[in-house]
């Protein structure tokens, strides 16, 4: 599970559903960006706002996105490799 602050959680279960709305991204890119993302005004249902956020944050230190912002809005069980993908290059920008 990825927390983000005491009054929300997010429950990360794999690399597929648990990311289609945007905000485990939005979580883990506040935790490094937080002037780029106001996660506590974000909500679930607005997934294209939520992806954008994380693509722009996330991009903005050069981070590019290897994933469809229309393709992730319309899919509830996005590709698992292309996130993992993603994920890693997030991983690898800010941890190593």
């Amino acid at each position: 599970m990825v927390e983000y602050h005491d009054e929300t959680n997010i429950d990360i279960t794999n690399f597929s559903s648990s990311w289609n709305d945007g905000l485990a991204f939005c979580a883990v890119l506040h935790t490094y960006l937080p002037a780029h993302i106001p996660y506590q005004e974000l909500n679930s249902q607005d997934k294209r706002r939520n992806f954008s956020l994380a693509f722009q944050a996330a991009e903005s230190v050069g981070i590019k996105s290897t994933l469809d912002i229309n393709e992730m809005v319309s899919t509830e069980r996005p590709d698992w490799q292309s996130l993992m993908q993603y994920v890693t290059a997030i991983y690898k920008y800010f941890e190593t």
